[in-house]
């Protein structure tokens, strides 16, 4: 009963942040060219990925890059084409809020906004998965001494860019 109880306080707490979750994902995505998923699909989406946890540790990355001035975007834009020619398929989106208001399934990561604004999403962090789950992209942004950067990591053999 307590973990009912938990889901719908979260779904409920998701609710207040529907509006603000909306309006990151109208600066990330581009038209409407994403559905957001219910909290139990979520939940069951979420429990999949922690299975396949070891796929996603530090030691198996399989291609990154650190460091990368956040407005020059031509590195992210260019790996963003890479998995697009190699996975013509939707995939799944984190951003902030994404445990409470359900994660995101793009129609293909064509159609992340790669141009988007550092205040655009508000933890720093955007993660995407293909529909297997085992293949990620994780761009993580940040601020240091009022410089703005971004990495990338790469994991899975599927979307590792060999060529760039």
């Amino acid at each position: 009963m307590e973990n009912r109880l938990q889901f719908l306080l979260r779904k409920n707490k998701g609710k207040q942040y529907l509006p603000e979750y909306q309006e990151q994902l109208s600066k990330l995505v581009i038209g409407d060219n994403f559905k957001i998923l219910s909290l139990e699909d979520s939940d069951t989406i979420s429990a999949e990925i922690i299975q396949n946890g070891e796929l996603f540790q530090q030691g198996n990355v399989a291609w990154k890059s650190q460091r990368i001035p956040f407005l020059e975007k031509t590195e992210l834009k260019q790996i963003l084409l890479h998995i697009g020619r190699r996975y013509d398929d939707a995939v799944y989106m984190a951003i902030k809020h994404s445990d409470l208001c359900g994660r995101v399934v793009l129609n293909g990561i064509d159609f992340f906004n790669a141009d988007f604004q550092y205040e655009d999403e508000h933890s720093g962090l955007i993660v995407f998965y293909d529909l297997s789950l085992t293949n990620s992209l994780v761009i993580d942004f940040y601020e240091e001494w009022n410089e703005y950067y971004y990495d990338v990591e790469i994991y899975g053999k599927d979307w590792s860019p060999n060529c760039i």
